[in-house]
């Protein structure tokens, strides 16, 4: 659809006090009005997109009340399209009760948040479809990988590892030796401000959020290296504020300072380059962003609200942390919001694409399944992935970028852990918890059922020293550091 197709855009409210609310052009910014009853100016408000923000100021006829409907509009409308607004709200009936001028208020204001939402989404939209944007190259940069994607998904999957053992042999050799990376996530934090429908943290569910202080940070980093683990992901809800941020990087100085965890890895979401800077001065060495998906649809459907619906900003997110210093760059898809072979070629072509501008830069792939949620609202993945479509899923990865890491975590089934170790994976999570204190918080199997919420449910829960056998008897080295 044509994104100015929208506009004018006019949206109307139901019962007795009927309202309509009007989004007109004017150039490269936008007019609008809210009017009820006898039209007329009762307040204007301009607000100003600068600095990354709405700055809003009103003037109101001597008399008029609706300054606050004319403001909230304006603002509202300013923070989604992200151009100056100017909003004219005049509303009157005769005879309404205080009650009744409530609900009045409550319509007005829902009609701006309707027509915000419809802008932000022909923004989003509009970004994406930009000549020359990240998006754009990556639909270019994907043809590139269809044949080898078409070639292992036309066979058996277990004729597409044989065809590729040798291969997938060789490189491994050649790019990592025998090593084995084992490694742990340790959750700082179970709150976010997005809402993401397939995310046990997303911020419509209710549930007592949890996060841990920086000692209790530090003790979860001391157990999980009493049990041998040197190298850790720190992880937490993504919230892309200044005070978040100085918490992670106190949390990080503090377990590097005070445990003998070796390498801290990150998965905090979508930052600014300042972020990042800040994050990696602090010690940590690698980042995690996993994209969800490549498909913009199947993205804005999944991803409600909050920053992580601006898809083309995280896009770009990746090569922020890498302009920020980080060494090693964690990319992947969430297997099951949309269609599978488009995402991996898409993924894929992101990774060229960042490798081509910053030479050096090292990266790795993680394919999560999304799962079923029985929770409230419940989730079932749109686009269910068989075992035998994630096994080639895996192996086209292994194929297309031979020196990139592939992480397997304990989303995974043992078996399927097992087999995929011999056909490219090259780092395995063990001991796993993904809640909050997961790991030195709970004393007895009472509170471990009764405490933090986890994102997801572990399928693998072999201790680290199990992880490192199973290692050992395939012929590899188990390396934790």
């Amino acid at each position: 659809m044509n994104p100015e197709a929208i506009l004018p855009l006019r949206l109307n409210s139901d019962g007795p006090h009927a309202l309509t609310l009007v989004v007109e052009r004017a150039g490269r910014d936008l007019v609008c009005r809210v009017h009820g009853g006898d039209t007329h100016v009762g307040s204007l408000a301009l607000s100003e997109w600068r600095g990354g923000r709405a700055h809003t100021r009103c003037l109101s006829a001597v008399g008029h009340k609706e300054e606050a409907i004319a403001r909230h509009a304006a603002h509202t409308l300013c923070a989604a399209a992200r151009c100056h607004v100017a909003c004219v709200a005049g509303i009157h009936f005769d005879a309404v009760s205080p009650g009744e001028i409530e609900a009045i208020s409550a319509d007005a204001y829902a009609l701006a948040r309707r027509a915000a939402e419809t802008l932000r989404d022909r923004r989003l939209r509009a970004e994406l479809a930009g000549a020359g944007g990240v998006y754009d190259r990556i639909v270019e940069r994907r043809a590139a990988f269809g044949h080898d994607l078409d070639r292992i998904f036309a066979v058996p999957f277990r004729t597409a590892l044989e065809m590729n053992r040798e291969a997938i042999q060789e490189r491994r050799v050649e790019s990592f030796g025998a090593d084995v990376g084992i490694f742990a996530p340790l959750y700082l934090s179970n709150a976010c401000t997005n809402d993401c429908v397939y995310c046990g943290f997303r911020r419509s569910s209710a549930y007592e959020r949890d996060r841990l202080s920086v000692e209790e940070s530090v003790r979860e980093a001391a157990a999980l290296y009493s049990h041998g683990i040197r190298a850790i992901d720190l992880v937490t809800g993504e919230i892309p504020a200044d005070p978040f941020v100085d918490y992670v990087c106190q949390a990080t100085e503090a377990i590097l300072s005070e445990t003998g965890i070796a390498r801290v890895h990150l998965n905090l979401g979508s930052l600014s380059l300042d972020q990042y800077r800040r994050l990696r001065e602090a010690g940590a060495v690698g980042y995690h962003l996993y994209q969800e998906t490549y498909d913009p649809e199947a993205y804005l459907r999944t991803h409600r609200s909050g920053a992580k619906r601006e898809m083309a900003s995280r896009l770009e997110a990746p090569r922020r942390a890498a302009q920020a210093g980080f060494e090693y760059l964690g990319m992947g898809v969430l297997l099951g919001l949309a269609d599978l072979e488009p995402d991996l070629t898409g993924l894929a072509a992101h990774a060229a694409i960042l490798q081509d501008e910053i030479p050096g830069l090292r990266v790795g792939f993680s394919l999560p399944r999304v799962q079923a949620m029985e929770a409230d609202p419940g989730y079932t993945p749109a686009r269910p992935v068989s075992d035998d479509d994630f096994v080639r899923a895996m192996l086209f990865l292994r194929m297309a970028h031979p020196r990139a890491h592939l992480t397997l975590t304990t989303r995974e089934r043992p078996e399927i852990r097992d087999l995929l170790l011999a056909f490219g994976v090259t780092k395995l999570s063990a001991g796993v918890s993904t809640a909050p204190g997961g790991y030195a918080g709970a004393t007895s199997a009472e509170e471990d059922e009764t405490g933090a919420r986890e994102q997801f449910d572990v399928a693998d829960e072999r201790s680290v020293d199990e992880i490192a056998a199973l290692v050992s008897k395939a012929g590899f080295t188990a390396v934790f550091d």
